[in-house]
């Protein structure tokens, strides 16, 4: 256990005003170009010019490589006879091995090689103290009788010591009694006595310690290295803890610093902690977060004055450095019943010097193109409050209908707390839907009303948490030959991480949703619910689960009921793969359909490639049930393709 060690701060020299005549300046400029002028001439005649020196005599100053004798070797590191092997901490010691790191590249003597030999004895003394073996021996033998020369390393472990009592003390130079009860400190420690010895641990409980300090209420709070107190005959360690935690303290004021364009009050707006409030190390690392979720800056430090380490009320300074605002991007897809789809997109995350982000969208597919522009308030009537407005141009073509139409909207979004928002709107559609000849127009005007939950680790690639989506949506006008409906939706999906790497993740979804209409034939098709394809049962084409006309047009429905689940395994950093199954229905009643019935599954699996932007993902899925209307030909396809990127739910 070392100590951590910082640059002191240098002094500045004050420098003394000097004054030169302007006679003086061009003396010194002249004798600064003459020699300089001469250099130059000289130089290439000197070092070039084969005129004063014979090539023969250059090519003769060649420096030839050298061929030094190396002394190959390889190494065993193995315990003692009579000792059961650790496979723990037969690990330990090959991860410190020098010998063992170094054996690519051999000694040139055997003084060298046996200076290898003494550093690793040392080392994997080290090592063996590390996990509690502190009379650990450890010995070696070298064979030259071989090529390459064997090292063997053997060790004994001897006893392994058991902590018996650990003590949390403060510092000599501590001026307020300490604030850690036992209580509190074993919260933070996760050590106990009785346990084995485990250094690494030990070590980590000291930096919980230190954490829990500067959370609550120490902004300078730090521990000491660890001591113990060893008792060889007992083979027991006594660990004492020293909290160095400094003064108490509470927040003062906060300067903003490093602006250039953006309002600093935005900065403010999404500041955690209130002037006067105990400090708390937590709600500077929350801050943080937050800033860098903007996507308005490239780097944030946010960190109390070292000079008020003695004051009870310290400034906290938020230093940030802003990014570039402007984002230019595109992206391809590919889905078997979609085709080949591109996107391009275009975004000002600080249009007016408020954090006002304006954005244009073009995506372009054979089943779907859109246009669309956005502009989003934030902090509208009270901090993070964003009032979100769209304005969308949206032609699609599928099996269930053809569409055009032109759709605008209005919505004011509000934190509760840090996973937990809602939103209101009004929103606009003018448009016209065809389906079999048949046309049918929409004037409608909504009244969205949404809660979302997100628990959930990351964006694009969650590993643990979960997510929840309910939207209600009361619509008045005419959609078809309805002038009143009701839509709503819910979607929820959970992540169980299996192994704390996240080599191996559970993730399960659920979509539910119900119209209330007079009758499905009186809806227009592009507001009926559907099922299949990206978004949905994957086994299924785009649209196409569901009840169908004798044409194979997908009727759509007033209700739809979709479940998935899908195992994701991580193989290396980059490479991973994932198995799924999952099942869905649509019905034309309001009320799901949970029958066995009316449900269609499908199965499938898929590769994963990790990249900084999130896992690139390609999946193949089957149907379980490929139905027949009496055609010789299956309505379904066996197989259905994808890909994209970010996981699929």
């Amino acid at each position: 256990m070392s100590f951590m060690s910082y640059p002191g701060k240098s002094k500045k020299r004050k420098m003394q005003p000097v004054n030169y005549s302007i006679s003086r300046i061009r003396q010194g400029f002249f004798c600064l170009l003459s020699p300089c002028f001469w250099l130059l001439i000289f130089l290439p005649l000197l070092g070039g010019c084969s005129w004063f020196f014979e090539e023969s005599k250059m090519n003769d100053t060649e420096n030839a490589p050298l061929d030094l004798p190396s002394i190959p070797y390889t190494t065993v590191i193995t315990p003692k006879g009579g000792e059961e092997p650790s496979a723990e901490v037969d690990a330990h010691l090959k991860a410190v091995s020098l010998l063992i790191k170094l054996e690519n590249r051999p000694p040139t003597s055997f003084n060298a090689l046996h200076q290898r030999i003494r550093s690793d004895i040392s080392r994997l003394k080290q090592a063996l103290a590390e996990k509690g073996y502190f009379d650990g021996q450890v010995d070696f033998v070298l064979n030259e009788s071989t090529t390459p020369m064997i090292v063997t390393l053997s060790y004994t472990m001897g006893a392994r010591y058991k902590i018996s009592k650990i003590t949390v003390l403060a510092t000599e130079d501590t001026q307020e009694p300490l604030q850690l009860t036992p209580s509190k400190a074993a919260k933070n420690i996760h050590i106990q006595p009785g346990e084995e010895v485990d250094l690494s641990r030990i070590q980590d409980a000291n930096q919980r310690l230190a954490k829990h300090l500067r959370d609550h209420g120490y902004p300078f709070g730090e521990m000491e290295e660890p001591e113990g107190e060893i008792d060889r005959v007992g083979k027991r360690l006594h660990v004492i803890f020293r909290a160095n935690p400094g003064h108490q303290a509470s927040y003062g004021k906060s300067k903003i610093e490093g602006l250039k364009n953006l309002d600093p009050q935005f900065v403010r707006n999404r500041l955690v902690w209130q002037e006067g409030e105990p400090f708390d190390e937590r709600e500077l690392e929350k801050t943080r977060r937050k800033l860098m979720g903007t996507g308005l800056f490239s780097g944030i430090e946010i960190k109390p004055d070292e000079e008020a380490d003695a004051s009870e009320v310290v400034p906290v300074s938020v230093r940030v450095i802003e990014g570039p605002p402007r984002t230019i991007g595109a992206g391809l897809k590919y889905a078997t019943t979609e085709g080949i789809g591109g996107q391009a997109f275009w975004s000002h995350r600080n249009i007016f010097g408020g954090g006002e982000g304006l954005g244009a969208m073009l995506r372009i597919s054979p089943r779907l193109s859109k246009a669309k522009v956005d502009l989003d308030i934030p902090d509208i009537f009270a901090p993070e409050q964003h009032l979100r407005n769209e304005v969308s141009a949206t032609r699609e073509q599928n099996r269930a209908y053809t569409s055009r139409s032109l759709d605008a909207g209005v919505r004011l979004e509000h934190p509760f707390t840090d996973t937990l928002k809602g939103m209101v709107g009004i929103t606009g559609e003018a448009g016209k839907v065809n389906r079999s000849g048949v046309n049918f127009l929409n004037r409608l005007v909504g009244l969205p009303v949404e809660m979302q939950i997100d628990e959930s680790n990351d964006l694009i690639d969650p590993t643990k948490g979960g997510r929840l989506l309910a939207q209600v949506t009361p619509y008045v006008g005419r959609s078809g030959q309805d002038k009143r409906l009701l839509i709503s939706t819910a979607k929820a999906s959970y992540y169980l991480r299996i192994l704390k790497d996240d080599t191996i993740v559970l993730a399960g979804w659920v979509h539910g949703g119900t119209i209330g209409v007079s009758s499905l034939s009186n809806l227009a098709p592009n507001k009926r619910f559907y099922a299949g394809g990206v978004g949905s049962v994957r086994a299924y084409g785009y649209k196409l689960l569901g009840p169908l006309d004798s044409n194979r047009v997908p009727l759509g429905g007033r209700s739809v009921l979709e479940y998935g689940i899908e195992g994701r395994f991580k193989v290396t950093d980059t490479i991973g793969f994932v198995i799924f199954a999952e099942a869905g229905s649509v019905s034309a009643k309001a009320a799901p359909d949970v029958s066995s019935q009316g449900r269609l599954w499908g199965i499938g699996a898929g590769v994963r490639y990790y990249t900084g932007i999130g896992p690139i993902r390609f999946d193949v899925a089957t149907p379980m049930k490929r139905r027949r209307d009496g055609f010789p030909k299956h309505i379904d396809s066996a197989y259905q393709f994808y890909l994209s990127v970010g996981q699929a739910f």
